[in-house]
């Protein structure tokens, strides 16, 4: 909230010069008659929103931070850590096969699926990839013959490959593309083929380039899928760990604070196609004293939630379903945790595929399949405040009255005006500074320093009746003055405190807003000797 509140400051609205009667006077009887003339400069005058407050606030703020205002002028500012997303290729890679070509060790060779433990796949989509046949012929005669991938069909043809092999000679297919295939299986794993003819049709298998080295083989390059369907098994993987910054002051302040009914969501959007239960390994927060708080609730089952899926069965493949997990103060430790002036959420939560181990159940995966998951903190801007310190750092310019003969001056007042209708009061202090940042006086000599903006009274809701007006006057002698008007910038210190001395819970609207009027009177002799 870095405003220059002095920036029009002895712009001069009014000179009153009090002459003496209206008889016409020598020159010099005029210059030995002395007479005592006010000068009134307007400091700054200013209207703080509450609205306006906040989001400036945000802006100097961390960030992930957003002001909503709701429909009743409630405003609730949110934290949110960035979106965790794990695709589901990241966990499940069923096809990863070799850079160099898959050796063919019989005329009917069953391959496996690298899969994991307990998972079925039954249909495959194959979305990119190409295939290359590579056959040796050892023998003095020319081969000819068909390779085959049963479980793999394009529009109700199955896969096939034929190949012609001169005596002595090496034969590579060129790439062949794998897309619109489908691929089916019962028991994860796909089965080659290949027939093989001598000139007289005699049926052979391919001899082998060396002992234990097969002469026929197919490289398999860029294979990906656009839909898997199966059984995902039962098993635990990683999902995410992240960090969430809060800050609810945000201004470095100092003092009690207490934040009335917290809350912390748990957004997990999900287009995984199968049952999936998270688990919470670790959720706690950070408070400003550094100690760890850790979060109880009575949400979890088991420190774990199952999260919402699009089924198989419903019909539901590429939708998208999302689960809300709430903490707050009816089911969780979260208040009193927040209350300790939480500075960091650490969390971190894993999944478990089919936690109930029910085979029956017919899963799915896309290309495009995944979890999201986000923290999102979120404080209604309704609690208490005692003392709570801010500082901040303003230009000054005193303009004219640096100029002023001193020995001439009788007397200066500040003047301070206020109409506040926030929960919020504040005592204020001025401090102003030179060139160096060195303290030269201050606006107010008492300790504490008075409480300059006052607070109207709150009803049972914590909202504000009325408005409440206060003037304060500093009063500041000649000695004094000749100091602060030499200053170059000021500091003012703020202990804000809400309604009732800090005792009940207030709400803070959008529509709120603080009158703050500073004006400067002084006081000099004219006339006169010097």
């Amino acid at each position: 909230m870095r405003k220059d509140f002095f920036s029009p400051l002895l712009r001069i609205l009014t000179v009153v010069s009090i002459l003496a009667g209206c008889q016409k006077l020598a020159l010099d009887e005029l210059e030995i008659a002395e007479r005592t003339s006010e000068y009134a400069f307007p400091v700054f005058s200013t209207r703080i929103g509450l609205k306006d407050l906040m989001l400036k606030v945000l802006k100097d703020s961390v960030g992930g931070d957003t002001i909503v205002i709701n429909p009743d002028q409630t405003m609730t500012l949110f934290y949110s850590g960035n979106v965790a997303e794990k695709p589901a290729s990241d966990i499940f890679r069923f096809f990863n096969f070799p850079e160099v070509p898959v050796p063919i060790n019989d005329t009917f060779y069953p391959y496996p699926f690298n899969t994991l433990d307990s998972v079925y796949i039954r249909r495959v989509d194959v979305a990119s990839g190409t295939l290359n046949l590579v056959v040796n012929n050892a023998r003095n005669q020319p081969i000819t013959g068909t390779f085959y991938i049963l479980q793999m069909s394009k529009n109700g043809q199955p896969f096939s490959v034929p190949f012609l092999v001169p005596p002595r000679q090496t034969f590579i297919s060129p790439p062949i593309p794998l897309k619109g295939y489908t691929l089916t299986s019962d028991n994860n794993r796909l089965e080659f083929r290949y027939e093989a003819y001598l000139p007289d049709g005699t049926r052979i298998k391919i001899d082998e380039v060396l002992p234990g080295i097969a002469g026929i083989g197919i490289l398999i390059q860029g294979f990906t899928a656009s839909y898997m369907e199966g059984y995902w098994g039962y098993s635990e993987y990683p999902l995410t760990r992240d960090t969430i910054d809060i800050d609810i002051n945000q201004t470095n302040l100092k003092g009690n604070v207490k934040v009335k009914n917290p809350k912390v969501t748990m957004t997990i959007t999900n287009s995984w196609g199968f049952p999936t239960r998270g688990v919470v390994k670790y959720l706690s927060f950070i408070g400003r004293d550094g100690k760890e708080y850790k979060l109880n609730s009575t949400v979890f089952f088991g420190d774990s939630i199952d999260f919402n899926y699009p089924s198989w069965a419903a019909g539901e493949v590429g939708q998208t379903k999302e689960t809300h997990v709430v903490l707050d103060s009816t089911n969780s430790n979260i208040a009193e945790i927040f209350n300790a002036q939480p500075i960091r959420l650490i969390y971190e939560v894993a999944g478990i595929s089919n936690a109930r181990k029910d085979p029956s159940i017919v899963g799915f995966l896309t290309d495009k399949s995944t979890i999201a998951l986000r923290m999102k903190v979120e404080l209604l801007l309704e609690g208490s405040a005692q003392n709570f310190d801010a500082e901040q750092t303003l230009d000054a310019n005193f303009g004219q009255v640096v100029d002023f003969d001193t020995s001439r001056i009788e007397a200066v007042e500040f003047k301070i005006a206020t109409e506040n209708n926030t929960p919020v009061g504040a005592a204020l202090q001025l401090y102003f500074l030179d060139v160096q940042g060195r303290i030269l006086d201050s606006l107010f000599t008492q300790t504490p320093p008075p409480f300059v903006v006052k607070s109207p009274p709150v009803d049972a809701n914590g909202i504000t009746v009325g408005s409440a007006r206060a003037e304060t006057f500093a009063p500041m002698n000649v000695a004094r003055f000749n100091r602060i008007r030499q200053a170059t910038s000021m500091r003012l210190n703020a202990a804000f405190t809400t309604a009732q001395e800090g005792q009940v819970p207030v709400k803070l609207l959008a529509n709120q807003s603080i009158a703050l009027r500073m004006g400067l009177k002084v006081k000099m002799r004219l006339g006169g000797k010097p």
